[in-house]
Parts: C-alpha cells; sequence; structure tokens
C-alpha cells in the first residue's frame, strides 16, 4: 500500500523543524553557565507566587521574567549601565527562576545579550534628548528589548516555523473586502492573529515582528547609529505599531483565524508528543488519524483542568478581595455614616461573585462529537492534501453602515445599557443596598463577568463548529454585553495599577534578588576555599 504524499508547505514544515531542532543544541565541550541549586528554591517559589498574583499565560512567562529585570536595571537610578554584568546577571537569575536549564546555556550567550542590552541602553541614553510623548513609550520599549533577548536565549526559529506554514495555509483562502484589503496592510494583520492564536503572542511579541518587519536597520546597522535612528522617530514607530494592534480589520479576522487554526494547533502537539516519530505519523494516514483524535482529546482534558485551575484561582482571588473592600469601605461606611449594617447586602457581595464564577467555570461544555470529526478531517487536509472543505474560500464581508445606521445602532447600545445596569440598580435598590455596598457589587459582577467570558472563550479554542442561534443566547448577549465590556475596562484600568504586583516588584523582588544574588556568591566562595583545601 503507497503511503500517502505531503502537501508541499507539509514538507517544507518538516526540513524546517528539523534545522529548528538544531538551534538550541551546543557543542558538549561549550562552557556553561552553571548556579547554585540551593538558590534555585526559594526563587523558583517566588516566581509561583508572582504568578499566581498576576496570573499571565504561561507562554509569556520568561519574557515578562526579562522585561521586570531590565525595568530593575534601565529604570532605577542605581544602574550602573555595566551591560556585561547586567547580562551575566539575567542569564543567572533566569536559570535560578527555572526558566532557562542549568548548566546547558554557554557562556557566549554573556556576549551576544550585552550586545543587545548596549543597544537598547544607547537608544534610552538618546531619549533622554528626544523626549517622546507616545503614552508608556518606556513600557514599549523594554518589552521590545525582553523579546529580543529571550529570542537570543532561546531561539524562535520552532515558532516561526509554524508560522510561516500557517500563513501559507490561510493566506490564499481569507477574502477580504476590496476596499479595507487595499488599505490595509492585510498580510501583516493576518500574522499578527496567527502569533496570537499559535504563539499567545501579547503586544510585546506583536511590536517586535513589526520591528523586524519595518525596522530592519535597528538589527543590521551599528548600535549608535541604530539607536539614534529609531530614537530620532520613535513616536512615529509607535504609534504606528499601536494602530496596527488595534486595526479593526485585525480585529474582525480573529474568530475566522483562530477557527481556521485548530488543526494547526493539533498538529503541532502531535509532533512535538511524537519527537522521534513525528515523520512517519504525518506520512500515514491511519495512524495520523488516530494521533489527531487522540491528541484532539487530551487537549480538550487538558484545557478543561487549566481553565478549572484559573476559575478557582479567580474565585479565591475575588473572595479575597471582596472580604478586603467590606473590611475597609463597605462595613466602616454602615456602621459609621449609616449606623447600622445591612447584613443582606455584605453577605450577597460577599457571596454572589465567587459563586457565579464558579457557575460559570462549572458549565462549560465539551466540543460535541462533529467538531472532533471535522477538526480531525481538517489536519488530514492540511497535512497530507485529502479533498475536504475545511480549507474552503472564507469571506470577510465588508460592513457599510451610513451615519442614520450608527446612530440608530447607538441609540440601541444606550438603551441595552440601561436595560443591564438599570435592571440590576433596581433589584439592589429592593433589597436596601447603599451606594458603597451596590458600586461594588457593580464592580465584582462585572469583573466576574468578564472573567467568565474570558474562559468561556479559551474553551472554545478548539471549536470549529458554528453555533445555534437561539432566542435565549441573543437575550442573553443583549443584557449581559454592556456588563461584560465594563468588566473588560476595570480589568485593563485595575492591571495597570496592580498594587500587589507593584509591591512585589520593587518593595520585595529587589532586595530578595540581591539577597540569593549574595547567598549565590557565598556558596560560590565556599567551594573555591574547599578546592584549595583539598
Amino acid at each position: 500500500m503507497s503511503q500517502p504524499n505531503l502537501t508541499s508547505e507539509t514538507a517544507r514544515l518538516m526540513r524546517e523543524l528539523e534545522e529548528a531542532n538544531k538551534s538550541n543544541v551546543y557543542p558538549a565541550e561549550t562552557t556553561k553557565i552553571h548556579i547554585s541549586e540551593l538558590t534555585s528554591l526559594p526563587a523558583f517559589a517566588y516566581e509561583k507566587l508572582r504568578n499566581f498574583v498576576d496570573y499571565k499565560d504561561e507562554f509569556l512567562l520568561r519574557k515578562n521574567a526579562i522585561k521586570r529585570f531590565l525595568k530593575r536595571k534601565f529604570l532605577l537610578p542605581q544602574f550602573s549601565h555595566n551591560t556585561p554584568a547586567a547580562a551575566q546577571a539575567l542569564i543567572r537569575e533566569l536559570i535560578l527562576s527555572r526558566y532557562l536549564p542549568n548548566d546547558q546555556i554557554p557562556e557566549s550567550k554573556v556576549a551576544a545579550l550585552t550586545a543587545i542590552l548596549t543597544k537598547y541602553y544607547l537608544l534610552f541614553t538618546n531619549l533622554a534628548r528626544h523626549k517622546s510623548t507616545v503614552p508608556n513609550w518606556r513600557e514599549q520599549i523594554l518589552g521590545l528589548a525582553a523579546v529580543e533577548c529571550d529570542h537570543q536565549l532561546v531561539s524562535p526559529a520552532e515558532r516561526n516555523a509554524y508560522t510561516s506554514y500557517a500563513y501559507a495555509a490561510l493566506k490564499d483562502i481569507l477574502q477580504l473586502p476590496p476596499d479595507e484589503a487595499a488599505n490595509e496592510p492585510a498580510d501583516v494583520l493576518l500574522i499578527l492573529n496567527i502569533q496570537r492564536t499559535l504563539e499567545r503572542a501579547d503586544n510585546d511579541i506583536s511590536s517586535y515582528y513589526l520591528l523586524v518587519h519595518y525596522h530592519p536597520d535597528w538589527f543590521n546597522s551599528a548600535p549608535d547609529l541604530a539607536a539614534a535612528n529609531l530614537a530620532n522617530n520613535l513616536d512615529e514607530i509607535l504609534l504606528n505599531f499601536n494602530k496596527l494592534l488595534n486595526n479593526k480589520l485585525g480585529k474582525r479576522l480573529i474568530p475566522k483565524v483562530k477557527r481556521l487554526l485548530v488543526p494547526i494547533v493539533i498538529l503541532q502537539d502531535i509532533i512535538r508528543s511524537n519527537s522521534g516519530s513525528w515523520r512517519e505519523v504525518l506520512t500515514n494516514s491511519a495512524r495520523l488519524e488516530h494521533e489527531a483524535r487522540a491528541t484532539y482529546q487530551k487537549l480538550w482534558k487538558n484545557s478543561r483542568k487549566r481553565l478549572r485551575r484559573k476559575g478557582f484561582h479567580a474565585i479565591i482571588y475575588i473572595f479575597l478581595t471582596k472580604m478586603i473592600l467590606a473590611l475597609l469601605l463597605e462595613i466602616p461606611y454602615e456602621r459609621i455614616v449609616l449606623e447600622a449594617i445591612n447584613y443582606t447586602s455584605v453577605i450577597i457581595n460577599l457571596m454572589v461573585p465567587p459563586v457565579l464564577m464558579a457557575l460559570i467555570t462549572v458549565l462549560i461544555k465539551s466540543p460535541s462529537r462533529d467538531n472532533e470529526n471535522r477538526v480531525v478531517l481538517g489536519v488530514k487536509e492540511l497535512v497530507q492534501g485529502d479533498a475536504g472543505d475545511f480549507y474552503r474560500l472564507q469571506t470577510l464581508k465588508p460592513i457599510k453602515a451610513g451615519l442614520v445606521k450608527k446612530l440608530a445602532y447607538g441609540f440601541l447600545y444606550i438603551i441595552t445599557i440601561t436595560a443591564s445596569f438599570g435592571g440590576v440598580g433596581y433589584f439592589l435598590w429592593r433589597l436596601h443596598f447603599n451606594i458603597i455596598s451596590a458600586a461594588i457589587f457593580f464592580f465584582f459582577i462585572s469583573l466576574v463577568s468578564f472573567f467568565g467570558i474570558s474562559l468561556r472563550q479559551q474553551a472554545r479554542q478548539l471549536k470549529v463548529a458554528a453555533d445555534k442561534e437561539t432566542i435565549v443566547a441573543f437575550l442573553l448577549d443583549f443584557f449581559s454585553l454592556p456588563v461584560v465590556a465594563f468588566g473588560k475596562w476595570l480589568s485593563t484600568t485595575f492591571d495597570k495599577v496592580n498594587i500587589f504586583v507593584f509591591m512585589l516588584d520593587f518593595l520585595f523582588e529587589i532586595p530578595f534578588k540581591s539577597f540569593l544574588k549574595v547567598l549565590e556568591d557565598w556558596f560560590q566562595f565556599l567551594k573555591d576555599k574547599k578546592e584549595e583545601i583539598y
């Protein structure tokens, strides 16, 4: 029986993955960086604690740890501008926190990181003379620096191979409205959406891609010249990046791109799970189908466990935060100003948000069997070119709303907001909520609604079949949309001023990491003395 042929793009992916596997392998004789295992455990425990307080996707943890390090080194006044020492300290800190393996990173990476940090230090020096007017420009530059350092330490070749593979699969089947496609960089927006799905890319990673795409001189020119050129045009560059990251056409592409990438997500896991035999899997039709089904089931089970864990963390966080607010605001206000405590409002405020979060988490449904079949057929169509309609032409319909329609939609949305918040407000008034307890209720219900919707969206990451439209679902969306939108605004706003994160980053992390550095140096000193004696 003849083996099925692979598509040309899949064959190219196989070659690129074979090359990528070599990119993070170093010769055995290369001198490697070693740190004491005794100091690794407290550093690792701290990272776990911090990631619990400020949860981010696991794909971003190492990059975010680098960014926190760079904030301390670039923005605090005690930064000595000794980039070789900073590069050495960065690698050692990442190994301590177990973001990088011990005794595997070559000493040569210190020089490579030194070159990167020197370039960004020169950029900050130039920007001292060219004041930027873009909000949070320091944060954006540090994000670019963190991604570049991360790519130097861990090669992105494998991720880039999958991104190129996905782009080749999608670029010819997504048909954009002619007037929009002519005015927007459609290829760039498509790649940004692919990265957000496959790599869990945040704005730092997306901005770095834009820097590579639009400003290659940053990587090819002499450091002083590159820094001067970027500083002179920084406002225009960052504004253009922000415009592309928030592009309306790009946001409209997201649902279609996510659906079309599901077979590629499955393929990624098949290859990673069969590291020694994935070539045989891809070229055997029956085995490919078996692995695709098994991987689909495994990813869904892992996703469900992860979502329930996130939901549990959110419940604990919301419950503890609500208790703090009740003790600091609600109960003192009622006791001092109103001279009477409304225990009904206190109990409702304390119990309803975590209970609602728990219900949302528990009621997340598994995808249907039909959904699994369609994904498996999509994998076979993608890899072996089997006849199918998963990757058929997808048309993005144009949005043409005149002034009258926009005004009508705006008026309807105002009615929706009034109905949602007015209905809840009336219910609270009937229960004799005061203004403080009502504000706290709206605050937490909005946050819980947004977190819940986010969890449900993550649960849909393997879903390719369209949902059935029902009147109940329509009414639920109609009345919950304003609450969810308000919750999203609250989440984004308070994420920027997270007092717990600030305390950890600047009041605890700096002395803690300094103590670990002294402790590690002391262990090394004792080790050297022991070798001298013996």
